[in-house]
């Protein structure tokens, strides 16, 4: 068998309108492709259709040549695939599952954890919406809030099914352990899956023609376990709320960002845009399904990389898109939440108090919120990652390939940018068979796509600390507006900190392994099969090696041992420090235990020991079926989360829009201390059976942050109570006043509907 650097092929070349054809052998080939790009200095020694023309020729001679290649045994297949090939899918594995591991650690222990529901503010909405869609199947995830209206259902039935999956096996699931499952798993796998793969867009274009791919293995074990070390996400969102539906789409929007990256690629490439459109449809989807206003964090952190990677008769199309959904969107909610206030953003959001100033929310952005030797590392990393992003901004050539960074024209690796109209090299435009052989993705770095890449990232990054900013320490109308997608409470920005910071730090490290590599005789420059080999040159080396099997050095190697070794040891360093010396991340766990457990310190609290057990005794006194009246932020709530009790207020504030007119008509007639008139409001709710009415403390003082809680108040209005039973109206059932001295007054009434409920 003939080496194929010494096979002979017959290559045509133009010289306007000259044509000559001549044998010679592979590396003869390139060599020639090469010194004609060369010799007018400009790197365009014949029309791109010419260059073309030698491309293809030379591409056929390859395929003809290596097609008479003896049958490769699957033992040499297996022996050639291991090193090469495998590694890397081992180590995104087992980055993953180190990953799951840190998460599934942190996760509070005890039996309290799988047999209690966490005492959250919103824990009882989303055990609600669970149990909703267990007790009247898949189509009531259409609306799931307690007065029908929409709430982003994914969460809650990826638990129902869990559910009904372990009943087909016969195994007792539980509410909360679905709840905790799926938790878990969109924690602990999803999200280290989705930012390992968002990163290695970058990673494997450092290293995508190695076999070994050394520097992308490393990222691959590295990046999940750095994208679960900051406490702001995936932990935060089980510590405040919990924040199930919108953290979840946090956790499946980098799988979103990617498909849109690689779709930005194929459009470039004029290649393959079919099927990254479809892709791209399918994960934002998803993740829209998880939490719609996942779409306004979509659009701050891609919005940068449309501008400018897009043509601009694209841009445009998604700035007239984006208006026609604001305006949309604007409509929605001027049509299902009255006021007068829309077109005054000072007056949004009155309630609002900052819970930091300025330096101190600038802190908890550059450490990710975490503390000590933990946070004052990640600070430096980020600044480091800011300021390389800076230098490959001014300096793209230094961090770019050498053969890529010559290119004249074409803005992404060879094939062109559809906004500058350039053809980009004529041979990597054309030679159309070379980019089934190689991946547009593991292309080396060009300079304009670092510095492109560089002003997107760094973008996102300071795009992302404002909006933080804004909804944490600052008020008036341009925080209001900044802030507004995003409720303009801290929470949500908070979990979106690592998306900003840990791509800026992991293209950082990118950069650094590829500094070596740069234009300009830097580093690696002249290795392998002649110095300024083309990209399509490349390629045909490409597909020899996938047809013979072997590997052939070729100047597309875009990093360097050296620079390499310090860029991953770095990130090593980082991610090692801040799991181990991080306190923050054990305090929330600590914490969210805490608000599983049960206890009797705070009597007054939203669940307590004596809570629990009243409870119970009225789901086992009233049924399944009977209404019971209470304030939720008692902690009755919890009765339907813990028992499934048919609580007319399930969740803290179940809206009265829409369907829900009969929340605000039972606490205005109960305060009016008219019995008929309660009666008349009450009884028509559930005619077949009795509606109950629940006295149990004032409201949690845990709960206190609900901006409309006062009106509940007429629920605990001893005067109407004693009222309404001496006239007949209510009729205690039951009286937990012995529970302890802080008990009194709490029992269970019946209203007097009659014994079916009706009047």
């Amino acid at each position: 068998m003939v080496p194929i650097g010494r096979a002979e092929f017959r290559v045509r070349r133009y010289d306007g309108w000259v044509h000559e054809e001549r044998r010679m052998t592979g590396v003869e080939a390139v060599a020639d492709v090469s010194a004609n790009k060369a010799e007018n200095g400009s790197g365009e020694a014949c029309s791109g259709e010419a260059s073309a023309g030698i491309m293809r020729t030379v591409v056929r001679s390859v395929a003809a040549q290596t097609a008479a290649v003896p049958a490769i045994t699957m033992r040499t297949v297996a022996k050639r695939m291991m090193p090469g090939r495998l590694l890397l899918p081992i180590c995104s594995v087992l980055g993953v599952l180190a990953a799951f591991a840190v998460v599934l650690l942190w996760f509070p222990r005890g039996e309290a954890v799988w047999d209690y529901p966490l005492h959250q503010i919103d824990a009882p909405a989303h055990y609600y919406f669970i149990r909703k869609i267990l007790d009247e199947g898949v189509g009531a995830a259409t609306h799931l809030w307690p007065n029908d209206a929409y709430y982003p259902p994914l969460f809650h039935l990826l638990a129902a099914g869990l559910v009904k999956a372990g009943e087909l096996l016969g195994l007792n699931v539980s509410v909360y352990a679905a709840f905790n499952v799926v938790w878990l798993v969109g924690a602990g796998l999803i999200w280290p899956a989705g930012m390992q793969m968002f990163i290695g867009y970058w990673t494997r274009r450092v290293d995508g023609r190695t076999p070994w791919r050394p520097f992308s293995s490393a990222m691959a074990v590295l990046v999940p376990l750095l994208a679960v070390v900051s406490p702001c996400h995936p932990y935060q969102m089980l510590q405040s709320g919990p924040l199930l539906a919108y953290g979840l789409a946090t956790s499946l929007l980098p799988f979103w960002m990617v498909a849109t990256l690689r779709l930005f690629d194929a459009i470039a490439a004029r290649q393959g845009i079919a099927r990254w459109m479809a892709v791209t449809v399918l994960t934002g989807g998803l993740c829209l399904f998880a939490h719609p206003r996942i779409a306004f964090t979509w659009l701050l952190f891609m919005g940068p990389f449309v501008l400018l990677r897009l043509p601009w008769k694209l841009i445009l199309a998604m700035v007239g898109a984006v208006a026609v959904c604001a305006v949309a969107f604007l409509l929605y909610m001027m049509s299902s939440y009255q006021s007068d206030r829309y077109f005054d953003p000072s007056s949004w959001f009155h309630t609002f108090v900052p819970n930091r100033t300025v330096p101190e929310a600038l802190r908890v952005y550059v450490t990710e919120n975490l503390t000590g030797v933990a946070g004052a590392v990640m600070a430096v990393g980020v600044l480091m990652a800011v300021l390389v992003a800076v230098v490959v901004m001014v300096r793209p050539r230094w961090f770019a390939a050498a053969a890529a960074s010559t290119v004249s024209g074409g803005s992404d690796g060879g094939l062109g940018d559809g906004r500058d109209g350039g053809t980009g090299d004529g041979v990597g435009t054309a030679s159309s068979g070379c980019r089934s052989a190689v991946r547009f993705s593991e292309r080396p770095f060009t300079a304009r796509e670092v510095r492109k890449d560089a002003i997107s990232l760094l973008l996102a990054f300071l795009l992302n600390g404002l909006v933080y900013v804004c909804s944490t320490a600052l008020t008036g109308w341009f925080p209001n507006i900044v802030a507004a997608a995003w409720y303009r409470a801290e929470t949500r920005p908070l979990t979106m900190i690592p998306l900003g910071v840990v791509p800026l730090i992991c293209f950082a490290v990118c950069m650094l392994a590829c500094v070596r590599g740069g234009a300009g005789g830097r580093g690696n420059a002249g290795a392998g099969i002649g110095a300024g080999m083309s990209a399509g040159a490349e390629d045909v080396l490409a597909i020899a090696d996938e047809r013979t099997g072997h590997n052939h050095p070729r100047s597309g190697r875009t990093y360097s041992t050296l620079p390499t070794v310090i860029a991953v040891a770095l990130v090593t360093a980082l991610t090692t420090t801040c799991l181990f010396t991080d306190t923050t991340r054990a305090t929330m766990s600590d914490s969210i235990r805490a608000n599983y457990e049960l206890s009797d310190d705070q009597p007054t609290e939203q669940l307590t020991s004596t809570k629990y057990e009243i409870l119970k005794d009225v789901a086992e006194t009233v049924g399944d079926e009977a209404t019971v009246i209470s304030d939720p932020l008692n902690g009755s709530m919890y009765g339907m989360a813990a028992f499934g009790t048919q609580m007319l207020f399930p969740i803290y504030n179940p809206m009265a829009e829409k369907n829900g007119a009969i929340f605000g008509q039972v606490e205005r007639t109960f305060d009016s201390g008219d019995g008929d008139v309660l009666l008349d409001t009450v009884c028509p709710i559930n005619p077949e059976e009795p509606e109950y009415f629940l006295t149990m403390g004032p409201q949690a003082e845990s709960l206190q942050m609900f901006t409309f809680k006062e009106q509940y108040d007429p629920f605990h209005r001893q005067d109407l109570i004693d009222r309404y039973v001496a006239d007949g109206t209510l009729v205690k059932v039951r009286d937990y006043s012995d529970a302890g001295d802080y008990a009194d007054g709490w029992a269970l009434y019946r209203f007097g509907c009659g014994a079916a409920g009706g009047r």
